[in-house]
């Protein structure tokens, strides 16, 4: 399974996807890259900035 394969199924389970849950869960460290390809190959999926309680900001990516 590729990493756009690994990406699409995890956002069509679970309804989101976050670097952590990408590096942790699948060894997938360039999250927005492959969320780019995805965009490219036609899958509509928006980017929501969220603040982690460390006050780090991080992307959360959801099919729309």
């Amino acid at each position: 399974m590729t990493q756009m394969d690994t990406v699409r199924s995890h956002l069509t389970k679970y309804g989101s996807i976050s670097p952590l849950e990408a590096q942790s869960n699948y060894n997938i460290w360039r999250l927005a890259a492959v969320v780019l390809r995805l965009k490219n190959k036609g899958v509509d999926i928006d980017m929501k900035m969220k603040t982690a309680p460390s006050g780090a900001k991080y992307a959360e990516y959801r099919l729309s």
